[in-house]
């Protein structure tokens, strides 16, 4: 199969490598040669270079027991990647963590927008209500 065209699913890769799927979707927060394209809609696209890494990465974990950080130092060396040639990664917060400035802000945001959606959900309530009382005095 070609490398250049991705040919798996998250779905396929996991059952071929006998891994959950959450294993994949970290490993790709923590290495950084491990990018599968992902199409409009988000859906991972992996190749079989993707496969060769995954391949690399199962092998130095569980088998040579290798650190995260040790096994990512060293596929950057063998695959010749500078941390100033990567795009910027999410990085996975621990629950004990505090939230940064940014995240607080995300989720206020996020919850300002909840608590909209609950305001004009009311409101429209409140709206029928009198509409509905507005029909009953008409018709007396």
């Amino acid at each position: 199969m070609s490398e250049k065209k991705p040919n798996y699913t998250i779905g396929q890769v996991a059952d071929y490598f006998d891994l959950p799927q959450s294993v994949l979707r970290y490993w790709e927060t923590v290495f950084d040669v491990l990018n599968p394209e992902k199409s409009a809609g988000g859906i991972r696209q992996y190749s079989d270079r993707d496969l060769k890494i995954i391949s690399e990465i199962k092998h130095l974990l569980y088998q040579r027991g290798f650190t995260i950080k040790g096994a990512n130092n060293l596929l950057n060396q063998k695959y010749h990647i500078q941390k100033s040639d990567l795009p910027v990664k999410t990085k996975i917060r621990k629950k004990s963590e505090p939230l940064t400035e940014k995240e607080v802000k995300t989720s206020n945001v996020e919850k300002n927008r909840q608590v909209l959606k609950k305001v004009i959900r009311e409101l429209k309530q409140i709206v029928k209500e009198l509409e509905k009382n507005d029909v009953k005095q008409n018709l007396m």
